[in-house]
């Protein structure tokens, strides 16, 4: 089970205006949470929600479709699938990142739904401690590309704890030049 099927199984408790003030879950759903918080590092904490208008209540989101000329309603998985493509084709991204939650939170086994929450979801970003050696790595390749700038303008390169692999005229031809990919710094030199 993924952290996106635990969370599904959660309920929310709402006040008398709609708005979310606790949320339940069955024991067993609980003790499969368990390991997860206990794996967190000791240096890390767990964050509240920062985008809360992810969340809002749909009858609160409703009138804001109205105003895009977005519908309202929505009959089936297809409705908001449709929905979400026309936001896309408009440049949105607001609007098709609600539809999808909304959609999920209605369908929660339907797996295009699922995908569109999942891809559209905000990105979450974890900080990792470097060790000793890949702050030395960094530095070494930093210190290539000041002492190296413009001999290499323009081009691709590839390095390794501040030696150069190869350089190519495009990424693609970087990646034909070189085997293994795994600590490898690429980059397009300005």
């Amino acid at each position: 089970m993924n952290t996106t099927e635990l969370l599904q199984q959660v309920k929310y408790i709402l006040d008398d205006r709609g708005n979310q003030t606790a949320v339940q879950m069955d024991i067993e759903l609980w003790q499969k949470l368990q390991p997860l918080l206990k794996s967190l590092s000791a240096h890390e904490e767990i964050q509240p929600v920062k985008n809360l208008d992810e969340i809002i209540p749909w009858e609160e989101f409703q009138p804001e479709l109205a105003a895009m000329n977005f519908p309202t309603t929505y009959n089936c998985p297809e409705d908001f699938i449709s929905a979400i493509k026309e936001d896309f084709a408009r440049g949105g991204l607001h609007i098709a990142r609600r539809l999808a939650y909304r959609g999920v939170e209605l369908y929660p086994d339907h797996e295009i739904l699922k995908k569109y929450a999942h891809i559209l979801a905000p990105p979450v970003v974890k900080v990792v401690p470097s060790s000793p050696e890949e702050r030395q790595t960094i530095r070494a390749d930093r210190e290539w590309m000041d002492k190296n700038r413009l001999k290499y303008r323009g081009r691709w390169v590839a390095l390794l704890s501040g030696k150069l692999l190869a350089d190519g005229a495009s990424v693609d031809e970087l990646v034909a030049q070189l085997g293994d990919l795994k600590g490898i710094f690429f980059t397009k030199v300005v």
